[in-house]
């Protein structure tokens, strides 16, 4: 089975959630650290660096998804975990004022979530429109998923901007929890009976860490 536009579209407004909740920690939450609180530019700038070096896991998420053969599960609790690390990250700003290390070390763990679960959802996305959408429709599919991502990162950067101004914490966890909340749904129904069953693998045939590193192996020294 192969994916119509229809399905492609419930595919691209998946990424948009991810788009929604990756700019709400890379972009809004530095911004009120840098603005409201007056930390040094240095902190967030450090904390979006570990989201982005724990995403060098995102082979190993891509692997496993596609060798389990459930991307769908990957996607949705990829989803869950980035929301789940969004709304640390806005609670740690509300604490890093008046305990500077509690709300740090909050933060450090709140960034480390996010990556995961970028590296989760996002990878699995991929692998899911990698199998399913035909040769001819690929390349197509691959631009309105990605801009669909960028729409996420415009209205909801712009949307929340005004929803916490003027800044109080308490507007501030409330607009986090509503938005990690709605895009997880929105994942679920978008993926509902959207992928295609594949056969079960039998145990003893079921790929290892040490097939990981040889695939790996073999991607990296392709030429191209």
């Amino acid at each position: 089975m192969t994916l119509n536009w229809f399905q492609i579209f419930r595919l691209g407004l998946v990424q948009m959630c991810l788009g929604a909740i990756v700019v709400l920690t890379t972009s809004t939450l530095n911004r009120l650290m840098a603005v409201e609180l007056s930390l040094p530019a240095v902190l967030p700038g450090a904390l979006v660096a570990l989201h982005y070096g724990i995403q060098i896991s995102r082979p190993a998420w891509g692997f496993r998804s596609d060798t389990q053969g459930n991307r769908t599960r990957f996607i949705v609790l990829g989803m869950a975990v980035l929301g789940a690390g969004a709304l640390l990250a806005s609670y740690a700003i509300t604490v890093i004022d008046a305990a500077f290390w509690t709300g740090l070390l909050l933060s450090i763990l709140a960034y480390s979530l996010i990556g995961l679960g970028v590296s989760a959802c996002g990878t699995s996305l991929l692998t899911l429109m990698a199998k399913q959408v035909p040769d001819q429709k690929r390349a197509q599919a691959a631009t309105t998923v990605w801009l669909m991502m960028i729409m996420g990162f415009a209205i909801t950067a712009g949307t929340v901007g005004k929803l916490i101004d003027p800044y109080t914490p308490e507007i501030l966890l409330k607009v986090s929890a509503s938005l990690s909340l709605l895009t997880t749904c929105i994942t679920a129904l978008c993926l509902w009976r959207l992928e295609k069953p594949t056969a079960q693998v039998a145990p003893e045939n079921k790929p290892t860490a040490a097939d990981f590193k040889q695939t790996f192996k073999e991607v990296w020294s392709e030429p191209k």
